[in-house]
């Protein structure tokens, strides 16, 4: 790659050019992988560069040797196939075209007898001095012209398709129709069970045998198998492979390429006995690796599986009322691959074992590369590898649905790394975020054989290097691609600011089928037809990124929905589209009345463009600003032990009616020692101001083997729905007490380990069941602002029935153990238990200060999140604190409040004297009817011996809504 750079350079200045010898002497090995209904998200790499955290916006995922690779090369972000479905979209690959270029809209066979033929890349790196093979999955229909169509095209000089894997057994399972007589007679599922292979035919006609019964009940049994809800139940989303990762589908895969780079200027024979020829040592190799996963069935190993399990996700937002706005073949869409009406376990299931299952691939994509580098350096040759992290992309509760075919971002949206020993092209570490298309792949893989891009033989290339991207060359307004299959011809254009999708021809058959239309015929339709008819979908992704609401008929959209419908209409139908009926040799119509039209460029004008502004100006009531005062407190609303340090406490109610203290504790004789032996224990009291009575300890030590084995502290206790749910503070570590009474020190150790968790229990007496992993860990990036510390969490729900998390993070960009900065930040769910997604902005932030606030407690009350807050002012060493009040309007902008000042620490006693102590903190308020009734708080006086004496404080609030 290093050389083509040089190349280009002397090109343009106008001096000679290397040999085409020296050219070839240089040509790198060229490894592409692509997989299958992948999306970008599971892999970390993408998230991280993207979102700013490891896992995706579901959860968990887990992917070292992608993550890997993206270090060592460019990792590009908004890659968009051309269309989202396995076969057209590798078609549109392979050709290095679009589909309304090549002809090819779906799953249809064609061939490459016409007069617009074009070969296939793979073809053309032939004759540029490659030998071509491919491994594992093809995905491409195309056959040598026959009206039987019975021969495929070859397209690789060395091809081991999944097919023939399947022949051989060479499987965990596999799916195929069986024929007899010229029609179809069933069909035979395969299945590598561990103690031999089970075939179980389904007829076409007429009921399933009592064996066949008996072994689909088995299989569905030990596999676990999870079916889709839509109109193709037969597609299994979820379950467990029987075989190793090994022995899996995509192990065979893997197995088949790493034979044949074993095997260099020589031939083996297969397992099954066919014999090939190794890859030449004189030749240039270019590798097509077409692994099956994720795609269906969703079967991960149970080494995989295994350690997904217990993994909670969050479910995509839908609700069917948005199918109200939708045009038909969007609903259409939704009724065949319907995932809203899975039961939550099932989807749980789905979207666990679709990641496990993405994990496995991951782990043989490590092998492959590994096996490739090591054959390209025995070559002394440069090598190029292109990860294609899927043909398409694939929802999994977006939309309502589970699958591609859609002209949704979650169908269409990809992601590629691309790395090169070379270096210079692909510098590593680079992250790329301007949009490629699909069809950049063919001209990218030409242009490192050393082909001459501007030479006829390539003028049908419909995209542009990866290269030319990278450093500026090529920009893009928008991408676009179109299908037939599932839903009917369907065409779609994106942008930064704005989807669009319509119907562009009137009837669902593809052209030449007796259910669709002659090639070209009324071609204009969806330009001229009534709107209506036309189904268009338009989205403003400045408002609805997550593609929920289309406006495409809404009365201040329409103007600018017709636009699209023009420039999409005349790109797709007018310029360069090609319509062929396959059954013929010959039969096509090319049809340019709009010739140019694809020019890239996205010149919306301006006064069809609805403002933001006014869209979102509709006046609304504003939120009342909120009055914090302290009442007066009861002398028995003071909760201390003599021989216990009691601090910060938070309070339920519960069924029983009486009053639910958690609270943190630890022997006072041990000194100021919460970091290393507070507890979470229980009170009781038939009031919310006390008197309080210890009742037990709900969160105990259990053992420094345990993530909060050794400490709990700082709880936080909420109902939501039927459960209770315990969020707090834990640590582990080496258990050693550093302070005495007096004297203040930190275990930095214990301090450095604490995470967030959450217990949960039926009610509030407990038992309460522990996470065995924190609900908030730490950042992995060492840059990021919680990448040392997670603590003191607070929660709320959100008015949509979401989960609000404000908590405390330690950073180290300041010097260790201490670190620092101590900030702020939110994390938000669509569950209690989470995951929650951490957002990357930090609150309660005060320039110049390190550690500015602490122990926020927030709530949602009267059109307002609220929050009291820590003040903690720092006046030269001396460090003043108080209790302040924030509110913020979506729970991630936080202000000061109107009314921001609470107290200085102080509260006056029923009966007259005023008492100001040295902390008061951890403020926990106690709602009733969704009104602030208390404010627990921890308090601390020093004594003569500047020993600690703390307790907790039930403060009656008085609160005041000001218009």
């Amino acid at each position: 790659m290093r050389l083509l750079l040089l190349l280009c350079a002397c090109m343009a200045c106008g001096l000679p050019a290397v040999t085409a010898e020296e050219s070839a002497a240089k040509q790198p090995n060229i490894l592409w992988i692509l997989t299958d209904d992948h999306r970008a998200d599971s892999i970390a790499a993408y998230n991280r560069v993207t979102a700013g955290r490891d896992d995706s916006e579901l959860g968990y995922v887990s992917s070292p040797n992608a993550d890997a690779l993206a270090r060592q090369g460019v990792l590009f972000t908004r890659v968009y196939c051309n269309s989202p479905g396995c076969a057209p979209s590798r078609t549109s690959m392979h050709f290095g075209m679009y589909p309304h270029h090549s002809g090819q809209y779906g799953f249809e066979s064609g061939h490459q007898s016409t007069d617009f033929a074009q070969p296939f890349f793979p073809q053309l790196m032939v004759k540029n001095g490659y030998r071509t093979a491919h491994f594992g999955k093809s995905g491409i229909a195309s056959f040598k012209w026959d009206a039987r169509k019975l021969q495929k095209t070859p397209i690789y000089e060395v091809s081991v398709d999944q097919k023939e894997l399947y022949k051989n057994d060479r499987t965990d399972w596999f799916h195929q129709k069986t024929w007899g007589k010229g029609k179809s007679t069933g069909m035979e599922d395969f299945w590598s069970m561990p103690d031999g292979p089970m075939r179980i035919f389904t007829p076409a006609e007429g009921p399933l045998s009592e064996t066949a019964i008996k072994q689909k009940t088995r299989v569905r049994r030990e596999l676990d198998l999870l079916f889709s809800f839509g109109d193709h139940n037969d597609l299994v989303i979820g379950g467990v492979s029987p075989q190793p990762t090994e022995k899996t589908q995509d192990g065979e895969i893997l197995a088949s390429f790493v034979d044949f780079i074993r095997h260099p200027g020589a031939s083996y024979k297969t397992p099954w006995d066919r014999k090939i020829e190794g890859p030449p040592t004189d030749q240039p190799l270019f590798v097509n690796l077409g692994f099956h996963f994720p795609h269906t069935p969703v079967l991960p190993s149970k080494e995989f599986r295994d350690r997904f399990a217990g993994k909670t996700y969050k479910v995509p937002e839908f609700s069917k009322d948005e199918l109200e706005k939708l045009p038909p073949q969007l609903v259409l869409w939704f009724e065949k691959t319907n995932f809203a009406d899975l039961s939550a376990e099932d989807k749980q299931q789905a979207i666990r074992d679709y990641y496990a299952f993405c994990a496995m691939g991951d782990s043989l994509i490590g092998k492959a590369v590994e096996q490739f580098k090591e054959f390209s350096v025995k070559q002394n040759r440069d090598y190029l590898i292109l990860y294609v992290i899927g043909d398409h992309g694939w929802h999994l509760g977006e939309q309502g649905g589970e699958s591609k075919f859609a002209p949704y971002d979650t169908s269409n949206h990809c992601a590629v790394i691309a790395v090169s020993s070379a270096g210079q092209q692909y510098p590593a570490g680079t992250v790329c975020n301007e949009p490629i298309e699909f069809v950049d792949f063919a001209p990218t893989f030409l242009q490192a054989a050393g082909a001459d891009l501007s030479d006829d033989h390539y003028a049908h290339f419909d995209g542009h290097p990866l290269g030319e991207t990278l450093i500026g060359a090529v920009r893009r307004d928008y991408v676009i691609g179109e299908m037939n299959h599932v839903i009917g011809p369907r065409a779609y254009l994106r942008a930064d600011d704005f989807a669009f999708s319509m119907r562009v021809r009137e009837k669902n058959g593809k052209p030449g089928e007796k259910w669709g239309q002659p090639p070209g015929q009324d071609i204009k339709w969806a330009l001229t037809a009534p709107r209506e008819q036309v189904e268009m979908a338009l989205f403003d992704l400045r408002l609805d990124p997550k593609e929920r609401n289309n406006v495409a008929n809404d009365d201040s959209y329409l103007p600018l929905s017709e636009w699209f419908r023009s420039k999409l209409g005349r790109i797709i139908l007018g310029d360069g589209r090609v319509e062929a009926d396959w059954s013929k040799e010959n039969e096509f119509v090319i049809s340019n009345f709009a010739a140019g039209a694809h020019d890239g460029k996205l010149d919306i004008p301006k006064t069809i463009v609805p403002r933001v502004n006014e869209l979102t100006s509709q006046p609304k009531p504003s939120a009342p600003d909120m009055e914090i005062k302290f009442g007066k407190v009861s002398r028995k609303s003071a909760f201390r032990s003599v021989t216990m340090s009691i601090w910060g406490g938070s309070l339920v109610k519960g069924e029983d009616g009486l009053y639910h203290m958690l609270y943190s504790r630890w022997p006072r004789n041990l000194g100021w020692a919460w970091v290393t032996d507070s507890e979470i224990a229980h009170a009781v009291s038939s009031s919310p101001f006390g008197p309080f009575e210890f009742k037990d300890v709900a969160l105990p030590r259990r053992g420094k083997q345990h993530w909060d084995g050794w400490c709990t502290h700082n709880p936080t206790v909420h109902k939501f729905g039927d459960k209770y749910y315990l969020y707090h503070m834990g640590n582990t570590g080496d258990g050693e007490i550093v302070g005495v009474p007096g004297k203040h020190l930190l275990n930095w150790q214990h301090r450095n380990n604490q995470r967030i968790g959450v217990a949960v229990a039926d009610t509030p007496n407990g038992p309460w069941t522990r996470s065995d992993k924190p609900l908030i860990d730490v950042s992995p990036e060492a840059s990021a602002m919680d990448s040392l510390v997670t603590s003191n969490p607070s929660v709320c729900q959100r008015p949509d029935g979401g989960f609000l998390m404000v908590y405390k993070g330690v950073g180290q960009e300041r010097p260790l153990p201490n670190g620092g900065p101590v900030v702020h930040c939110v994390a938000t769910s669509d569950s209690p238990t989470g995951p929650f997604v951490k957002h990357d902005k930090p609150i309660f932030v005060f320039e110049g200060e390190h550690f500015p606030a602490e122990d926020p407690y927030i709530w949602f009350q009267d059109g307002k999140y609220r929050a009291i807050v820590k003040r903690i002012k720092h006046e030269g060493r001396k460090r003043v604190f108080s209790l302040v009040h924030y509110d913020s309007v979506d729970g991630l902008d936080w202000h000061p409040g109107k009314y921001h000042e609470i107290s200085q620490r102080t509260v006056q006693w029923e009966d007259g004297e005023v008492q100001q102590f040295d902390h008061l903190e951890r403020p926990q308020v106690y709602m009733e009817n969704g009104k602030p009734v208390a404010l627990l708080c921890a308090a601390d006086i020093y004594d003569e011996n500047h020993v600690r004496q703390s307790f907790n404080i039930q403060i009656p609030l008085q609160v005041t809504l000001h218009p």
